[in-house]
């Protein structure tokens, strides 16, 4: 490794640069323009997380989610520091496909995990005739080779003053005697959900299931740091997606007798169509009927979350054995 890359994974970058509280939430080393539309950027894995790598599997990986958390990081300072993007703009994900390749680069060793992130933009969004938005393909690398890709990766981002105009029609649509205590129901145990700690455990108790679906009430705990790590006036994409995965985990143990800590997350096809509100039942339905298993022992899935009757996200997802470690294929179908 030369000096140059060495350097590169000393320090984080500016928390500010990829919108987080804590500097310990921050994964990104640093970031360079390789060609045009083509950009690198190094991070540094945690061996521990309160939250990413809180699990009951028997052999320690880095999570899916905190590859997704480390992508989300790449794609805003890549906007800030190469795509003239404020500091003071705010970003809107709208989707994307998150998939490991090579989960055997993924079991954790004894040092933190050296990654390099590669970022493509590969479309882009006008409005008025100025770029508001881009497309993104990323791949994150270990020891250089490919270990998980997020492919068309859909943001956009605008001034604070359109994002106050915009959310506070969302806003404005919650009941003025909403009960706070709605989104915070009793949790599952955090062992039905492939956890140890219950502050993690993200869905409530009272499941409804029937002959074609499976349905969680979602809590939304803004006391969980990791979660919430600062301010929101929405519920953030990283709590609707540990909810689709805890209620895959319930939906894998109650159908298939696959418990949860036997199952790694290895795909996840999101939409988000809506802002998710606070003061509003929230809930993660499974649709049965999607239900499938291969002779791998590859499930998948697809999951829904709604308030009021209306879906603001929509997802896919797959869950593979932990033993299985070859390069997954990539399927078809999904939703982030």
């Amino acid at each position: 490794m030369s000096e140059a890359q060495v350097i590169r994974f000393e320090n984080t970058v500016p928390r500010s640069m990829v919108h987080r509280a804590a500097v310990s939430e921050v994964f990104l080393t640093g970031a360079e323009r390789v060609t045009e539309g083509h950009f690198r950027c190094s991070a540094q894995l945690p061996r521990t997380h309160s939250y990413f790598s809180e699990h009951t599997h028997r052999a320690a990986h880095y999570d899916m989610l905190l590859l997704l958390e480390v992508f989300r990081q790449a794609s805003i300072y890549i906007s800030h520091a190469f795509l003239d993007v404020s500091a003071q703009d705010k970003f809107i994900y709208l989707d994307s496909v998150t998939r490991v390749t090579e989960r055997s680069l993924l079991v954790v060793g004894d040092r933190p995990a050296s990654a390099e992130i590669d970022v493509y933009v590969v479309d882009e969004y006008l409005r008025h005739g100025e770029r508001s938005g881009v497309t993104l393909n990323m791949s994150l690398s270990i020891n250089g080779e490919v270990a998980a890709r997020h492919e068309r990766m859909s943001i956009r981002w605008m001034s604070s003053a359109a994002w106050n105009k915009m959310r506070a029609r969302g806003l404005a649509a919650i009941p003025a005697d909403a009960d706070p205590l709605v989104q915070l129901p009793p949790p599952l145990s955090p062992s039905a959900v492939g956890r140890h700690w219950l502050n993690n455990v993200v869905l409530g108790r009272d499941l409804e299931q029937g002959s074609d679906s499976l349905v969680a009430p979602l809590i939304v705990d803004l006391n969980n740091p990791a979660i919430f790590d600062h301010p929101l006036d929405h519920i953030p994409g990283m709590l609707l997606l540990e909810g689709f995965r805890q209620v895959a985990l319930v939906v894998a143990d109650r159908q298939l007798q696959v418990g949860p800590e036997q199952l790694l997350l290895s795909r996840c096809h999101v939409v988000f169509t809506r802002f998710g509100e606070f003061g509003l039942p929230t809930r993660v339905r499974a649709d049965l009927t999607t239900l499938a298993s291969d002779e791998q022992g590859r499930i998948t899935l697809a999951l829904d979350v709604e308030q009021g009757g209306v879906v603001i996200a929509t997802a896919e997802l797959e869950l593979l054995p932990v033993a299985v470690s070859q390069p997954l294929a990539l399927v078809a179908g999904g939703a982030r």
